[in-house]
Formats: structure tokens, sequence, C-alpha cells
């Protein structure tokens, strides 16, 4: 295990601008490393990041089975890149390939790959001659330390970096010989396997990383966002820097993705440097620059949630150089203002519970076919994906304009939740007794809470419960197993929950819900799902399971109360996984009134405008820093974006702690220092407008 020794303050815990350039295996042929580097100074880094071993060496290796690049000849392209970068004062991290491995090594040490069932070693899916390595085998634990002591004896580097590795999300099934005898057990079994053999890896390179300079780190590669399974709270025990390799996004990704990596990574990481990864290329098209627009907001976005940006780019002879004038500018501004970006703490009372068990120990529901008849005839028409309960509180987050942190679900520590006064749990159905314990505590003590669905039906290992862990908090008990159908809610007397909802008296209320016995005075009841595909049977009909009268049911759609200085709202529906999968306005608006309620609407910092935007709002060295990152877009939920669309005046309020006096505001992307004024600790301002990313600097006196 590597820590920081008390007191002493290391290099890499003052990045703040990193570059990263993967090489191919022709570069030694025609890299003009004099050039490259007059092209990186542009953008003014503090690190670079050069590819130099492992799957390919760039440099004269002499280590038995650690290919050379065919082209390599008499050159030390490696060694030649490192004293240039070094003439110019920059740290220099080593990037070693480790999940792949050449077909010549495979015929020497065919111990070191991994096997599919039929024994034969698993190749790239584009290039057959390149096979992947075990994480079992000894190519970790003898393969790799020794390319690393290789390096430090011809180079001084300052850290080393394993690319995509070690694999955050589900295991996979080997069929090498030390992992046949595994071949039969779980998911859950090869997952902890897998978690072990990990933090047992990075810790063994980090201790040979810094053999002969304690400052010399590994950087420990962490992906996936909130759809990363191996749990990177362990991780951070084992290393002090982490590399996100998050570099864009495809499909149906929204683009505040990147923002979630960012959160992933502050809530699990216990205070260590995060650089990502921002890809410059066309996606498959590797050597074409992706736009302008969306490579600059990703890189605000690593920013604002508390990362170091890392520009990339792959290869050394690029035809298209449009990515180079993006970085430059950026990473100048950052350069210019780098001081508002040594975060010191976030400004929000308000947490959402990130669960990394529910992405492999839960069995989310599926997308039904239709309506209630059809759920127990027919069969799922799409997958369940845990991650869409958090992804709908995430946008209903957002849309309320709400500044919030993640907690780790490990986390639920009294001495973690007592910084939020309200805590959101977005269907954390997986909840330990230890957990329960903790979440009643903070209850008791005064903290709020908000949950969804499932919360609590579970234990940590995903074995169900026969009522809700929290069921005596929320004051429910379930009358039956979770429940498909499209199901509304019948409004059935007044509440702050309803503002905006006077002309109806029926609203949605999600797909999937867990059904509860009766309770006192609802707020909301459960209207029966009834058939959508035939119009003649659109109605609420009678059902045994349901007692009802007319369009209402005793069953109820939300449980409220208050417990002395807490606020208790429970949800049986999936109300935040239906808000995001059907788009629903209704849905979220109908849990943002929730959070305002269960939180009585208090936040030290709001931002209040037109406009889709995510707000971060830290302390930093010279004040406090609001950034504000405009995703008001068409592209917002599918890739890429164009060109931005300004967002108008935004109005920022912010309640001063005691003693704390500001000079000044300065809007760093404007360039502008808007006017404020001060009212009993309250400070306002108005920010015109914002074109993609706007960061109010605010500077104590």
């Amino acid at each position: 295990m590597q820590t920081n020794k008390p007191g002493t303050r290391y290099w890499y815990q003052d990045l703040r601008r990193a570059v990263f350039h993967n090489l191919n295996e022709y570069d030694p042929q025609v890299l003009d490393v004099d050039r490259w580097i007059e092209r990186w100074a542009a953008f003014r880094p503090n690190v670079i990041v050069l590819s130099c071993g492992g799957h390919i060496a760039f440099y004269p290796t002499k280590l038995p089975h650690h290919h050379r690049s065919q082209f390599l000849g008499d050159r030390d392209l490696f060694g030649e890149y490192f004293r240039a970068a070094k003439r110019r004062g920059w740290r220099v991290i080593c990037r070693v390939e480790s999940n792949w491995a050449n077909q010549e090594v495979w015929r020497e040490r065919p111990e070191w790959f991994e096997r599919d069932g039929a024994g034969q070693p698993v190749r790239n899916e584009e290039t057959s001659w390149v096979l992947h390595t075990c994480l079992f085998s000894n190519y970790h634990t003898e393969q790799v330390p020794a390319i690393m002591r290789e390096v430090v004896s011809r180079y001084d580097v300052d850290g080393f970096f394993t690319n995509s590795w070690p694999p955050t999300g589900l295991p996979y099934r080997c069929r090498c010989e030390q992992c046949l005898e595994f071949a039969g057990r779980s998911d859950s079994q090869l997952m902890e396997r897998q978690r072990d053999r990990v933090l047992e890896i990075c810790d063994r390179l980090s201790q040979v990383a810094s053999e002969s300079r304690p400052d010399r780190v590994y950087a420990v590669h962490i992906s996936g966002a909130t759809r990363a399974v191996l749990n990177i709270r362990q991780l951070s025990k084992t290393a002090r820097l982490f590399i996100a390799d998050h570099q864009g996004r495809s499909g149906d990704t929204p683009i505040w993705n990147c923002a979630q990596q960012g959160r992933v990574a502050h809530c699990a990481l216990n205070g260590n440097p995060i650089v990502l990864g921002v890809g410059t290329n066309g996606g498959a098209w590797r050597h074409t620059a992706k736009s302008a627009a969306e490579t600059t907001l990703w890189m605000a976005q690593a920013l604002a949630s508390g990362m170091v940006p890392r520009y990339t780019w792959l290869g050394g002879t690029p035809s298209d150089l449009r990515w180079l004038e993006t970085g430059r500018q950026f990473f100048g501004w950052i350069a210019d203002h780098q001081e508002h970006f040594a975060n010191r703490r976030t400004l929000t009372n308000l947490a959402v519970v990130y669960s990394q068990r529910l992405n492999h120990l839960y069995s989310a529901p599926a997308a039904t076919r239709g309506g209630y008849d059809a759920i127990a005839s027919s069969s799922p028409s799409a997958p369940g994906d845990p991650s869409d309960f958090l992804q709908g509180m995430y946008y209903a987050l957002l849309e309320g304009r709400f500044i919030f942190d993640f907690i780790h679900e490990d986390d639920l520590t009294p001495e973690r939740l007592k910084k939020y006064s309200t805590v959101l749990l977005p269907n954390i159905a997986l909840l330990s007794d230890e957990n329960c314990r903790a979440l009643r505590s903070y209850a008791n003590a005064g903290g709020s809470l908000l949950a969804t669905f499932e919360t609590s039906l579970y234990d940590e290992s995903g074995r169900p419960r026969e009522n809700f862990g929290l069921a005596d908090l929320f004051q429910i008990r379930r009358s039956g197993s979770r429940a498909g159908g499209y199901f509304n809610a019948a409004i059935e007397r007044p509440h702050e929950l309803l503002r905006g909802f006077a002309q109806t008296k029926l609203l949605p209320g999600g797909e999937w819900r867990v059904p509860l016995r009766p309770t006192a005075d609802p707020i909301l009841t459960t209207v029966p799902p009834y058939p959508r595909g035939i119009p003649e049977l659109v109605y609420a009909e009678a059902r045994s399971e349901m007692p009802y009268a007319g369009p209402h049911s005793a069953e109820p759609a939300v449980v409220m109360h208050e417990m002395g200085a807490s606020r208790l709202v429970y949800f049986p529906g999936d109300i935040e996984r239906s808000a995001w999968r059907s788009g629903n306005s209704d849905l979220s608006l109908l849990l943002q009134n929730a959070i305002r309620w269960v939180s009585r609407g208090q936040s030290p910092v709001t931002v209040s405008g037109e406009g889709m935007a995510e707000i971060f709002a830290w302390e930093t060295a010279p004040g406090y820093a609001i950034h504000i990152l405009n995703y008001n877009n068409p592209n917002m939920t599918r890739p890429w974006i164009r060109k931005g669309y300004p967002l108008g005046p935004q109005q920022v309020r912010v309640e001063l702690p005691p003693g704390v006096r500001i000079s000044r505001v300065e809007l760093l992307a404007a360039g502008t220092k808007p006017r404020f004024r001060i009212n009993e600790r309250v400070l306002e301002f108005t920010v015109p407008h914002v074109d993609g990313y706007e960061i109010a600097a605010l500077y104590r006196s």
C-alpha cells in the first residue's frame, strides 16, 4: 500500500495539465521528437505520458519476451522523447501496455495468456497476432515489474501507467491452467477473485515504482464511470495517482458522462489526484479530429468535477491538425487561471449515494412490452440496466439545478454522512445491516432521506430481505413482490410535492413498483395499470390485488413524513428510471419537487436561469469557484455536439460562512468583473451569458 508521507507535498498533487502521446509501431521510422515537443509546449503541460513498452518496446530493451518495435532499428525513440521533455521541465510518465502481447511471446511463454473455452489464446478482434494476457498469470507480477525496473535503470521517469488496466467491468472467464478451477464459479465469486488480484498487483507495481524514488508513482487506471464494477473505493488504498481513461462518448451516452466520472472518482478515491483522458480523435476514425465543441465541453467537465484534463493523440504523423488549436486554447486558459482549480472542498449539503454493487449483484427490471396484462406471458423487450436509476436521478437533479456530491456506498458512515443535510438513495437496493443502521442514525440526528423502488430490499450480497431494511424509518411495508406495468398516480390531497400540477388529478407513476400496504392520508395513490394498445380498454379495471374506488386505490404511490428535524420520502415506483427511459417531464418534475421538499429547498449555492446546465461549487485557494457547464444543446444525449448555444442570464446566490468577506467576483471565461451585492452574508450577482463553460471566481479578502 502506497501513501503520501505526512507533511510532504509531491509533484503529482499539483498537476493541472497533462498531455498523452500514444505511439504506434511505425513511429520510430517517422516521428520528429523536436517538432512534437514544440507542439506540446503550446499546451504548457505539467506532465507528459509517453508510450514506452509492454506490448511493443519503443526503446532498445534487453529483456527476453519483450517485443521490440520492428521499425526501431538502432533508435531509442522513448529515450529521445523523454530527454527532450525533461529539458522543458516536464514530468514524464511511462506508459506500459500490459493487456496485450505479441503472438511471438505466446510461443515462448504460453502461460502468460488468457485462453478461451477451447484452450486457445484470446486474440484481439481486429489484430489477430495480438493476444490478451491473463490477469492471474505471472506476466503482471514478473514481466511488468521487470519492464519497469529496466526503464528506471535507463531513464529517471516520474511514474508508470499500465494502459487500460486494471479492468473495472464484469470479470472475464479465462480457461488457462491457473483459472480453470474457477470456471464454474458465479460472477460474484469471480468478481471477488478479480478484485483481490487487482489490489495485489496494483500494490506490487506501486512498490516497484517507488523502489529508488519515493515520489515516483504507479498511476492506477480507472474507467467505466457510473457503470464500474470493480470496487474503486478499495483501489484508493493502493495508489496515490489515478488516470481515468474515459476519453469520449458514443451511442446514447449523455454529455454529462464525463462529469459523472469525475463525481465517481471524487467520492471514491479519497482525495487522490485524478487525471482524465480526453480523446481528440474521431472515434472509429482514429486519425481524424473530434468536433471542437464536444472536446472542449468534455475537458470543461473534467475540470469542473475536480479532475485534471489529459489531452491525447495517437500516432506520430497526424494528417488532421484541427485538434491542436482546440487543446492549445483550453489548456492555455487553464494555465492562466490555475489557482482557481486547487479545490479544497465542495459547497453542497446534498449527496446522492453511488452503488457499485448494484452494477453486478442486482437484477434490474427489464423494459415491459405493453401493459400490465402482458407482463406474465411476454418476454422482456430489453435487458434491465441498473445504471438507469442513477442516470434518471442525475437528469432530474440537472433539470432542477441542484448542486450535489456522490457518496460511495462503502462510505455510509456517520462521519461521512454528517456533511450533508439530505441524502438521496436512487434504488440503492443492496444495503448491509450496517448501512441501514448508519442511515437510521443519520435520520435520527436530523438528516433527511429520499429513497425509491427496492432500496434496502436486499443485503450487501444481493440476498432478498422479507421487508425493507429501512421499513421502520420510512414507515412502509411491502404487500407483494416487484410488479410491472405502466401505472398512474391519483392525486388525493394538496401538497408541496404537487407544485406545477394544478390542472390534473392524475400523474404518471412509473413502469415498475413495489406494492405497499395502505398508509394513512396518502398524497398519491396507485392507479392499476391497464392495456395501453387497445383504446377501448384504456381504463382502470378492478383487480383483486388492488382494492380501489374508481381511478383510486388504497396503495400509496409515495410516502412522506417528518421525524423531528428530518424529512423522509419514499417512492415505491421506479420513478427515476422511468423518467430517464421515457423522457416523461411529469416524472422528472415530481422527483424535483420531492427533492426540494425533503431538502427544504436549502443550498449554500444556487444558480438559476433558463437552459440545461450542471453546476459545481468549490472552495479554492483564492476563495470560491462556481462552475457552470452549458448542456443546452440538441446533441446533449446524442454525440457529438457541433456548436454551442449560449445560455442567457444566470442568477448566482452564495451563502457565505461567518467571517468570510469577498473583495471581487470575476468571470474567468468572459474576462469580466460583474457587480455583486451582499446582504446578511448572502452574496448575489448575475452572469450575463454562458457560451460553453463559465467559472465565477470569488476572491476572499
